[in-house]
């Protein structure tokens, strides 16, 4: 817009010399030069001015919000997306075949260790566990005749081992259709919250298969890949700031664990996360983990709003007065809000945060106080 006026100044001034020139020649052979000369400059003088080229041209100020350049700690961070995991997440399958007889949970019940789920017809299998313990208590009454027959002499050390021998076949048994009793019974492994029933009652389901899927939820973890050199400035105990889609809030974990290989295959490192007890987040939900790289404290920072980035160049805005002059200034880490600046400011300067889109340098601005944009930007 500038150079625009600038080029209509120079024609204004070019046409207005011609017609003096014409016209004063004119003039000249009459004796009218004087007079013509000046009413005619004064009229080249007024038509630049109505161009904008003239020192009542009025630049309106820029309204911008500002911040003073000051120390503070800066951290650096790399962040890593992965999902939740339970502590256990296992399915709970099926010991035996046979038809589903009753179902006793659904999906989002609490169970504890040890607890029938569901149940398989077993009715064959009572009647062999009953069968089975008949028959031993017939071995108990003959080994208990034969141990006192044995010590009245009436019978042989070798005939005695034999219904020993007996007896301890009828237990194995008995033991052997208890244990077929009970795989017809579906149990929790341990204590945790069901998350998926595979069964109905009625269904012919065949041993091993998945009859439930069972989740223990304490603690939740969070498992992520890191580059080595990331990974490196990681150490177990740390705390890292967990965020998730369906959470207003962020998560403070803690680093768990860290594996002692890199995978060759992606030269990264699994890093284990713990979320802490009570955390509002679901097993599977997607989540972005923030970790500390570095840290420094007590450095010249600026907000991240007032950097200009240009190409390779960073500068800022900096205030003085009621005008801006643009500076170019070297950085360090970078967080959330704050970027450190190593060089090209002074504490205590005050840089353009809101409102530099349409600076230059030597323009006019208007500070405005704070209303709360640059920390609704800086969300």
């Amino acid at each position: 817009m500038a150079r625009a006026r600038r080029r209509t100044t120079i024609l204004t001034i070019s046409i207005a010399v011609v017609v003096v020139a014409a016209i004063g020649g004119y003039l000249l052979s009459r004796g009218g030069w004087s007079t013509a000369t000046e009413a005619i400059a004064a009229e080249a003088a007024d038509s630049s001015l109505a161009a904008g080229g003239g020192p009542t041209d009025d630049v309106p100020a820029v309204p911008v919000e500002i911040a003073s350049v000051m120390r503070r700690g800066v951290a650096a961070f790399h962040r890593a997306a992965s999902s939740i995991e339970a502590d256990r997440l296992v399915d709970v399958t099926c010991r035996a075949s046979g038809r589903v007889a009753t179902v006793a949970v659904e999906e989002g019940d609490w169970v504890e260790a040890g607890q029938v789920l569901a149940t398989l017809e077993n009715d064959r299998q009572r009647v062999e566990l009953r069968r089975a313990e008949l028959k031993l208590a017939e071995q108990v009454r003959q080994l208990e005749r034969s141990e006192q027959m044995l010590a009245e002499s009436l019978v042989s050390e070798q005939e005695h081992e034999a219904v020993r021998t007996a007896h301890d076949q009828a237990v194995a048994e008995r033991d052997l259709a208890r244990i077929a009793l009970e795989e017809t019974r579906v149990e929790a492994p341990f204590a945790g919250q069901i998350t998926d029933r595979a069964v109905v009652i009625g269904q012919m389901v065949q041993a091993t298969a998945r009859a439930f899927t069972l989740a223990d939820f304490a603690p939740l973890r969070v498992r992520v890949h890191l580059p080595e050199p990331v990974a490196a400035k990681v150490t177990v105990g740390e705390t890292v700031m967990i965020e998730t889609e369906a959470g207003s809030d962020d998560i403070a974990g803690r680093v768990e664990r860290i594996s002692p290989v890199v995978d060759p295959a992606t030269g990264t490192v699994r890093v284990t996360l713990r979320l802490p007890e009570g955390a509002e987040a679901r097993v599977g939900g997607f989540v972005k983990a923030r970790l500390t790289t570095d840290r420094k404290h007590d450095v010249l920072a600026v907000p991240k709003l007032a950097l200009v980035e240009e190409g390779g160049l960073r500068s800022v805005f900096v205030a003085a007065a009621d005008t801006v002059r643009k500076v170019e200034i070297e950085t360090g880490l970078y967080d959330e809000t704050h970027v450190e600046v190593t060089a090209g400011l002074e504490e205590g300067w005050e840089v353009v945060t809101l409102g530099r889109g349409g600076l230059r340098t030597g323009s006019r601005i208007e500070v405005l106080e704070d209303s709360g944009l640059s920390d609704l930007a800086a969300r």
